[in-house]
């Protein structure tokens, strides 16, 4: 048995043993199970460049060029192999007809590398018009620049896309494009000062700069800038795009706009074609079919956004929805409420609330701005992880409340538990028997309902004993 045990293990580990699998797979063109020990390889060496070229390979020849694409992106956007890289991918645009993709980044091989002898395979193949050495090495370097940009910024991978531009030469980074895809970036990572700098100064050298004013719309949505912001938007309701670019760019700002029948206009379409297949896509869809009434199909954008992310996708439409919704019901009125143990407790189930980092607008800012002391004290408890022994115990206190289902929706019991526990902590109490003294007050609190529960029953939901409730009850009794 030890000695099965043992290849096993080998089995699991050799990355030369499944290297000869994978080879054998390729040689009798088996390229599924080929892809399956591949997939081993690189999840043991993750940088095996040669083993991405079989994986790209087998891609292929399973008819499914995007995959083998990608592979040589993620590669290029690590800097790894770029010659490489950028040959293979000229080579497989070649073999699906894609002559733009097969001829640029054929250039920035050539280019990389040296080798005329392809470059003028490409310019015979392609029968292209000669426009000079400087630019056409120009057009293959914002080429690959806007493409990786792309593929990572499609992901949510923001500050890796923001670093690959900021990698790239001067030259490239000073172009009209490439400052837009820089701009976007930062409005996405919420920098937006330098998002402002860069979409003022794109506008001023061309006021038509559609890229830039549907992000610099956004911006000012973002910032609260009402009079600007309403300017703008009847600037961006007047556009007519001209191409698919265009469409997919406006159609995502509409939708982050709340403008959802009119960004579903212009994104499902390109969906349907199979175009701009990114995470930014199917974020707008799942957010424009809920808000027109379609959750089944919101479920199933958000589904192909989890599946195809690496980033975390955020908050679902519906779940956002739901948490506006007990915000402005229940916790609103909790925080602009006269009574401070009120005002605590609308600061805990803020604080439980899904979402509640998007809830965060300026409105709601500025009603945290207008608490007391002592509420302040306890936000910044809660967002700073403070050490401050009372408020700890209060705390600790609604949040084993909170996780005991018959519970949670119990107002009246929560203000009880901080009322006693404001008490209590002017005695001499041990702090860390908190899950007894908050069964103790739950256990007079429902003896005054229809629902009185056992001792017996609050000690097992309280993970307590009862002879620790006991004196806890006695304790909260002395008050």
């Amino acid at each position: 048995m030890m000695t099965q045990h043992n290849k096993v293990i080998q089995l699991g580990t050799d990355v030369a043993l499944y290297q000869r699998l994978a080879n054998q797979k390729i040689k009798h063109q088996d390229y599924v199970k080929a892809k399956k020990y591949l997939d081993k390889v690189l999840e043991l060496s993750p940088d095996d460049f040669e083993a991405k070229q079989q994986l790209a390979t087998c891609y292929l020849k399973l008819r499914q060029p995007r995959k083998a694409e990608l592979l040589y992106y993620e590669a290029i956007s690590k800097g790894y192999e770029l010659e490489a890289c950028f040959y293979e991918l000229s080579q497989l645009n070649i073999d699906i007809n894609e002559a733009n993709k097969a001829y640029l980044f054929g250039l920035r091989y050539a280019f990389l590398s040296g080798d005329e002898a392809y470059r003028e395979e490409l310019e015979s193949m392609f029968e292209v018009t000669y426009m000079g050495e400087q630019q056409l090495e120009f057009e293959s370097e914002l080429f690959v620049t806007q493409i990786i940009f792309q593929y990572l910024f499609g992901q949510g991978r923001l500050l890796e896309a923001r670093e690959f531009i900021l990698q790239q030469e001067s030259h490239v980074q000073k172009h009209k494009i490439v400052r837009n895809l820089l701009a976007m970036c930062y409005l996405y990572l919420n920098e937006n000062q330098a998002a402002k700098e860069m979409f003022e100064a794109l506008l001023e050298e061309d006021a038509s700069d559609v890229h830039a004013l549907c992000h610099y719309t956004l911006l000012l949505y973002n910032m609260n800038d009402i009079k600007q912001y309403a300017h703008y938007v009847n600037v961006l309701n007047k556009i007519v795009p001209i191409n698919d670019d265009q469409s997919f760019k406006l159609g995502i700002v509409l939708s982050y706009l709340k403008q959802y029948e009119a960004s579903q206009q212009l994104l499902l379409p390109l969906h349907r074609k199979g175009s701009f297949q990114t995470f930014q896509l199917f974020h707008a869809l799942s957010f424009n079919f809920y808000y027109l009434g379609n959750k089944a199909q919101s479920e199933h954008f958000w589904a192909l956004l989890e599946n195809f992310s690496k980033a975390n996708p955020g908050i679902p439409p519906w779940v956002m929805a739901s948490s506006e919704n007990f915000f402005s019901q229940h916790i609103e009125p909790l925080l602009t409420s006269e009574d401070t143990h009120q005002r605590i407790y609308g600061l805990f189930l803020l604080h439980q609330l899904n979402g509640k980092e998007v809830l965060m607008t300026k409105a709601v800012w500025s009603i945290l701005e207008g608490l007391g002391d002592y509420e302040k004290l306890y936000l910044s408890y809660l967002l700073q992880d403070l050490q401050l022994r009372k408020l700890h115990f209060i705390h600790k206190g609604m949040a084993q409340l909170y996780e005991q289902s018959i519970m949670k929706d119990e107002s009246a019991l929560f203000l009880s538990w901080i009322n006693y526990a404001e008490s209590l902590l002017e005695t001499e109490i041990d702090t860390e028997n908190v899950n007894a003294y908050a069964a103790a007050v739950s256990y007079l609190y429902f003896k005054t309902t229809d629902q009185s529960l056992l001792k017996s029953e609050l000690s097992t939901m309280f993970d307590t004993s009862e002879e620790m409730l006991e004196k806890a009850l006695q304790d909260v009794l002395s008050i």
